[in-house]
């Protein structure tokens, strides 16, 4: 479990990312988009890795998946591998990290990974390609927003820190979830880069000490620690759930009458 030390001021911010914490993960979105448009998922996983500039074949320690396997392998991050890798060389200039900085066109973007997948054998549609890859990411996971907003009805102040693919997102279901929203694209800054964590306590009229960063890539959560936040990896809303009722000293939640009186170990009647 993550713990803040003894001699931190008291945690009054918390700061979630959104694809992998308030939704599937990426990863997942993507073999799912990947099967509906016919597309070889190791197709796409050799474009990722020759934008973070590994050879293909070279998948940071994964094995690749079965052949005539469809989606991710299990345990597989294609995507969080460019997500991770530093904002110098080859992945700084890729068309991932330039679109979530604002510097390429969601258009342009489409093109770009389009011609590289038709160059190995997996020719799709660049017209609307990105919102058909996002597009399981926008049913958002109703306990992870329920404990954004039991954060926040306790007085905690709350922001989305999202790195951008494009602006697909679901603004409306969050209204009054959120005291601030901070996309990469928008500012020009991306995850893991220091300056966007500060940018974003800054925005809730915070230290970065004083705020929680919960994000599902560790690089992520690295580059929010060293900018004075405390990390939380998310791994479940479980572990989440716990972590951050330590860390924010949350109130209990109210008993549901449907499970009042349920005894340990059996569940209520539907």
């Amino acid at each position: 479990m993550t713990a803040a030390p003894a001699d931190r001021p008291r945690l009054r911010g918390l700061v979630v990312d959104w694809g992998g914490v308030l939704t599937a993960s990426l990863d997942e979105a993507m073999g799912r988009w990947a099967r509906t448009d016919g597309v070889d998922f190791e197709h796409f996983r050799a474009v990722m890795r020759g934008w973070v500039g590994r050879r293909d074949g070279a998948s940071a320690g994964r094995e690749s998946p079965a052949p005539g396997a469809e989606g991710p392998a299990p345990g597989d991050r294609a995507v969080a591998a460019l997500e991770q890798a530093a904002d110098v060389g080859p992945a700084g200039a890729s068309p991932v990290h330039r679109l979530e900085r604002g510097e390429l066109s969601t258009r342009d973007f489409e093109l770009a990974l389009a011609a590289e997948l038709a160059r190995r054998g997996s020719p799709v549609d660049a017209s609307g390609l990105l919102g058909r890859m996002l597009g399981d990411l926008a049913t958002l996971d109703d306990d992870m927003l329920g404990l954004v907003r039991r954060a926040r009805a306790a007085g905690v102040r709350t922001a989305l820190l999202s790195n951008s693919w494009g602006d697909h997102y679901p603004e409306e279901l969050w209204d009054g979830l959120f005291d601030a929203v901070v996309i990469s694209g928008r500012v020009g800054m991306r995850k893991p880069d220091e300056r966007i964590f500060r940018h974003v306590a800054g925005l809730l009229h915070l230290d970065p000490a004083e705020c929680v960063m919960v994000d599902d890539l560790p690089h992520n959560v690295a580059g929010a620690v060293a900018a004075g936040m405390v990390g939380v990896l998310h791994t479940s809303y479980a572990t989440t759930r716990q972590e951050l009722e330590v860390l924010l000293d949350l109130p209990e939640e109210p008993i549901s009458p449907r499970t009042a009186g349920t005894a340990p170990g059996t569940s209520a009647s539907p």
